[in-house]
């Protein structure tokens, strides 16, 4: 009696394992067939400092698509 409730059990224990289904988060950079590189969507940005006559100045500056993001200097 007691092997063929053992049969069932273990077969239930093994069913409810839990299984690790988690992406891989590691941001990749691919090269496509056409020459082009696939890039994240986020907009990386960080302000870029200037002295001038004694005075800081602070600008942003989009590192993903080399160019300023702020109109002018902005002084501190």
């Amino acid at each position: 009696m007691e092997k063929k409730l053992l049969i069932p059990i273990l077969f239930l224990l093994l069913i409810s394992a839990p299984i690790n289904t988690f992406a891989n988060t590691k941001i990749t950079y691919s090269k496509t067939s056409t020459n082009h590189y696939i890039q994240p969507l986020s907009n990386i940005t960080g302000y870029k400092y200037k002295t001038e006559n004694g005075k800081v100045w602070k600008r942003l500056w989009s590192y993903t698509y080399n160019r300023w993001e702020d109109p002018k200097w902005i002084p501190l």
